[in-house]
C-alpha cells in the first residue's frame, strides 16, 4: 500500500510541478537506474536549476571526529570503543556556533555534534533530573536551548554554556509536550500538547504559563494532536497539524492566518506529517514520514518541490521527523528510522538576492 501511495504522489506532483515556477518541474532527483554519487546529489536533478543540494549524514559520534588516531586506538584497545550511535532521532536544533543538538528519545539523550572543532558529547540530565523521553528541541537568539520531555511533561532550559536554566511546565499544565519553538523577540515559548490538542504558551523569562491556542476540533485554530512548531521570520507560528493532516499557520497573537493540506494520497496531501521550518525565503518544509520525504511550498500552501523518497541511500528516508533550517539556509533532517540526521542545502535562484 505505501509504496503504492508513492508512486500515486510521483505521478501526480509530475502534472502540478510544471506549474510551479519558484523552483522548477520535475522534483524526483536522479533516475533510479542511474547511481549518482552523494556529493552530486540535487532536486530537481539536471538540466533544471537544482534547489536542494545533499550535503552530509551524521549517524555517529564518528562522523563529526573523523579518523581514530593512535592514542584514540591505544585508548579504547583497554577500555573499549567509545563510539555514540543514534538510536531513533526525532528532532534537530542548530545555535549560532554551529553545535548541532539530536533529541533521541529512544536512547534518552541529547547528542551535541560540533562539525568545527570535530567535537562530540551529549546530555542524559539537566539539573539533576534524568531524561526520559526528550523530543522536542528549540534554540533561541542567545543560543539557549530548550528540550520538550514528553514524560515528565516539561521543558528544560540549558545556557549556551551548558548551566541549567528555567524549568517551563508545572504538575497539571503539560500532558505530554512534543514539538516546541522560541520567539525571542516576543520572549515566548510556544509548546505542542498534542494529547489536549492545544498549543501551551510560555513566558521565556518568567517561565509562567500565559495562555493557550486552540481546542479539538477541524476548523481554523483547532486541532487534532498538533505536534510540531516553528515561527516564521515575521514571528508567524506554523504548526503541524497532525490528524487532520495540514500546516495551520497563526499570527503573532495566536489568530488563524491560513492552512493548507489534507490526508490523502494526492498532490500537497500528506500520509504523516511531522517536522515543519521555514528558509530564508519563507518557504515552508514539511517531512512526511509516510510518503519518506520533504515536501517545500509556498506561503500560500502550493507545492514546489519535494525531495527524498524511500530508502537508505543517501537523500532517501525512513519515516523522517523533526526539520530545522540554519541561517545559512541548510537543512538538518532527523532521519528517524535509518537513525541519522541528514543535512541539506537550499539553493536560492540564479539572479535572487
Amino acid at each position: 500500500m505505501k509504496s503504492l501511495c508513492n508512486i500515486l504522489f510521483i505521478l501526480a506532483a509530475a502534472l502540478v510541478l510544471v506549474v510551479s515556477p519558484v523552483f522548477g518541474a520535475d522534483s524526483s532527483g536522479p533516475p533510479a537506474n542511474k547511481k549518482v554519487p552523494a556529493a552530486e546529489l540535487v532536486w530537481p536533478p539536471p538540466p533544471l536549476e537544482p534547489r536542494i543540494r545533499y550535503l552530509r549524514s551524521i549517524s555517529t559520534s564518528d562522523d563529526i571526529r573523523g579518523k581514530k588516531g593512535f592514542w584514540r586506538k591505544f585508548w579504547e584497545f583497554f577500555r573499549g570503543p567509545d563510539t555514540r550511535a543514534m538510536i531513533k532521532p526525532m528532532s534537530v536544533a542548530v545555535d549560532g556556533k554551529g553545535r548541532i543538538y539530536v533529541a533521541d528519545p529512544a536512547a534518552g539523550m541529547i547528542h551535541i555534534f560540533h562539525s568545527e572543532k570535530r567535537k562530540y558529547s551529549f546530555i542524559e540530565a539537566i539539573g539533576g533530573k534524568e531524561l526520559r523521553f526528550p523530543i522536542g528541541l528549540a534554540v533561541d537568539e542567545g543560543d539557549n536551548l530548550y528540550v520538550a520531555d514528553g514524560q515528565r511533561k516539561q521543558i528544560f532550559s540549558l545556557t549556551t554554556r551548558g548551566k541549567p536554566g528555567r524549568i517551563y511546565g508545572k504538575p497539571g499544565q503539560l500532558q505530554r509536550p512534543a514539538g516546541i519553538a522560541v520567539d525571542s523577540r516576543r520572549g515566548l515559548l510556544y509548546v505542542a500538547d498534542p494529547p489536549a490538542h492545544d498549543i501551551k504558551i510560555f513566558s521565556l523569562d518568567s517561565g509562567k504559563l500565559t495562555g493557550s491556542i486552540g481546542r479539538r476540533g477541524v476548523g481554523a485554530g483547532e486541532f487534532n494532536f498538533p505536534a510540531w512548531l516553528t515561527v516564521g521570520a515575521k514571528g508567524q507560528l506554523h504548526v503541524t497539524d497532525s490528524l487532520n493532516g495540514r500546516i495551520q499557520t497563526l499570527s503573532s497573537d495566536g489568530k488563524p492566518v491560513s492552512s493548507f493540506g489534507k490526508l490523502g494520497d494526492g498532490t500537497g496531501s500528506f500520509s504523516s506529517p511531522k517536522g515543519v521550518a521555514v528558509d530564508s525565503d519563507g518557504h515552508l518544509y514539511v517531512a512526511d514520514a509516510g510518503f519518506d520525504n520533504i515536501q517545500i511550498f509556498d506561503q500560500r500552501g502550493r507545492l514546489l518541490l519535494y525531495f527524498g523518497g524511500s530508502g537508505q541511500a543517501p537523500g532517501l528516508f525512513w519515516m523522517p521527523g523533526g526539520v530545522f533550517i540554519d541561517g545559512d539556509d541548510r537543512i538538518y533532517v532527523a532521519d528517524s528510522y535509518n537513525r541519522r540526521v541528514q543535512i541539506f542545502q537550499y539553493l536560492k535562484a540564479k539572479g535572487s538576492p
